[in-house]
């Protein structure tokens, strides 16, 4: 398949377009009229006759059936012992001959014969002129007995405006007594016609049931003018018989040439339009890449490029808009590169500078180390243990961030660190508050970023307790909770409101940092997600004269 697409790639849009359309248009068509023609042909010479006798044979076939149906009906009417043994009763013994009995026997009749569509009324009457009715309509009782003839089983009958199929026969009630009585159902012939109708499989068939005499009871037929062919077939004991005919079927030749100039028409219609499409389409194309063109060989892309102007609103505007605001941005990006570039060797410059700049800054908090060492031992020899404890935490608590090399510690340094800086804190703040340590020793071996928790336990000590005397406590939580390591710092403070804390919060997410800051909070929150990703960080909840709860949660890193 794609060797099949590259290789129609190579023709041009206009001989594509016209392969399309014979293969589309003028083969399917040609092959349509050719084969309706041969099918016609061979249809009218040779299975005309076999046609027609198998439409015959379904059409009596349906026929046959209902006539079927009809006589079971009539059959199980006229055999049935509820009913034979009320009419005997009525007709021996005077006190079945009650409307209760009357209305038992038209019960039962029309419990048998009123889900037969055809069928328009059924009666049973005596000897004595008794009779039992079923009926759709109304009906006079006096003219159909009148009507009846003597003869028996089916026969037409002229009732009225409309005539009717009439199903009869005397049927002996009580063979000791003799009694007997007719039997007789009508039959609705605009039913019979429904189902001749739908029988019918052809439009030049027609179907009628006709008589012994051949007079037409119920359906139509051809003329004698038009009849090319007939079947006629007996319905199975009834005297009547199927009767299907066929008119002529002729070679349409008028179609056939209507049919090739209406494909004459849509060839040429079909043509003009698809080389219209075509010019529509080769038009704009080939001044979109003369511009191309033009512009690969003077190998401009450093000039403003301006819209071509066309007259087309359709995908061809899209691709000249598009090609133009392809070279524009080029000639954008071209530019941005080489500010780029400038930019890039003034930032490398920068980088070094500061570099100069923290190494430099380093080397103070050596010296300060070394200095706060010697005044320790001073004071541990002149006696003032305050003083030497003191400076002893100060000097841990810059060994801690002097010393570690690199942006991560272990947890344990970091704790240690932190102790460090409580000590001085509650030294300065006369122990006003305490601090309890709930740490997991699972957690400690893992590393984490330098200096998270000192500036979260500055802001609860500056912030949380200031205005209170004594009372303080923090607790400092560390935990593992599934592959992240939580560490969470409570106060008892004096707390803050929502709105506080949402402010707080924008701040640290905040990217702009402040000039020298370096050790807050939102530093604390920017490092811990630059190193760790935007799932990690702190949050915070507080209540007003409840303290302050921060949370920080980190991944664990071996």
């Amino acid at each position: 398949m794609d060797k099949f697409v590259r290789n129609l790639r190579k023709i041009s849009i206009r001989r594509r377009l016209s392969y399309a359309f014979i293969i589309l248009c003028v083969i399917p068509i040609s092959v349509m009229i050719t084969i309706s023609a041969i099918i016609e042909f061979l249809y009218y010479k040779d299975n005309l006759r076999s046609n027609y006798d198998n439409f015959a044979y379904e059409s009596n076939i349906r026929v046959n059936d209902m006539f079927e149906q009809l006589e079971l009906k009539f059959k199980y009417l006229k055999e049935n012992n509820d009913i034979l043994t009320d009419m005997y009763l009525y007709a021996t013994s005077p006190m079945y001959q009650t409307e209760g009995v009357s209305n038992r026997i038209e019960n039962t009749i029309a419990s048998i014969v009123s889900n037969q569509e055809e069928i328009d009324y059924a009666a049973i009457i005596l000897e004595d002129g008794t009779s039992f009715l079923y009926s759709k309509a109304l009906i006079d009782i006096e003219e159909i007995r009148n009507s009846l003839k003597d003869g028996l089983g089916w026969y037409y009958l002229d009732y009225g405006k409309q005539p009717v199929l009439c199903r009869t026969e005397i049927v002996e009630v009580d063979y000791t007594s003799g009694l007997k009585a007719r039997y007789v159902v009508l039959i609705n012939l605009k039913e019979v016609k429904g189902v001749l109708d739908n029988a019918v499989g052809s439009a030049k068939q027609r179907i009628a049931v006709t008589n012994n005499q051949g007079r037409v009871v119920a359906g139509s037929q051809f003329e004698e003018s038009d009849l090319v062919y007939e079947v006629t077939v007996p319905i199975s004991d009834t005297g009547l018989k199927v009767k299907n005919t066929f008119i002529k079927t002729k070679y349409d030749l008028l179609g056939l040439m209507t049919t090739i100039l209406i494909f004459l028409l849509v060839v040429v219609a079909s043509g003009t339009t698809i080389y219209l499409v075509n010019e529509s389409i080769k038009i704009p194309l080939d001044r979109l890449l003369g511009r191309m063109e033009h512009i690969r060989e003077d190998d401009v892309f450093v000039v403003k490029e301006e819209e071509a102007d066309t007259e087309s609103q359709d995908e061809h505007k899209i691709l000249n808009r598009v090609f133009t605001s392809m070279l524009n941005r080029l000639n954008e990006v071209l530019e941005e590169t080489y500010l780029t570039n400038i930019n890039e060797t003034q930032l490398r410059t920068r980088i070094k500078e500061l570099e100069l700049v923290a190494l430099q800054q380093r080397i103070n908090p050596h010296f300060l180390y070394n200095l706060l060492d010697n005044v320790f031992w001073i004071a541990q020899m002149k006696n003032y243990e305050e003083i030497g404890e003191m400076v002893s935490a100060l000097g841990e608590f810059f060994k801690t961030s002097v010393s570690e090399k690199g942006a991560f510690v272990t947890i344990s340094t970091e704790i240690e660190n932190v102790k460090s800086y409580v000590c001085l804190q509650k030294i300065m703040h006369k122990n006003q508050f305490d601090v309890k340590w709930h740490i997991d020793p699972e957690i400690v071996h893992y590393k984490t970023v330098k200096l998270i928790l000192q500036p979260i336990i500055e802001n609860c000590i500056v912030h949380g307790f200031g205005g209170i005397e004594g009372g303080g406590i923090i607790h400092i939580t560390g935990k593992k909770e599934d592959r992240t390591i939580v560490f969470e710092i409570k106060d008892n403070g004096k707390g803050m409101d929502m709105d506080a804390c949402d402010r707080i919060t924008l701040k640290m997410n905040s990217s702009i940092l402040g000039v020298g800051d370096s050790i807050g909070m939102r530093n604390v929150n920017q490092r811990i997600k630059i190193y760790f990703g935007e799932p990690y960080g702190i949050s915070i909840k507080s209540k007003i004269n409840e303290g302050t709860t921060v949370s920080l949660c980190i991944p664990i890193k071996e």
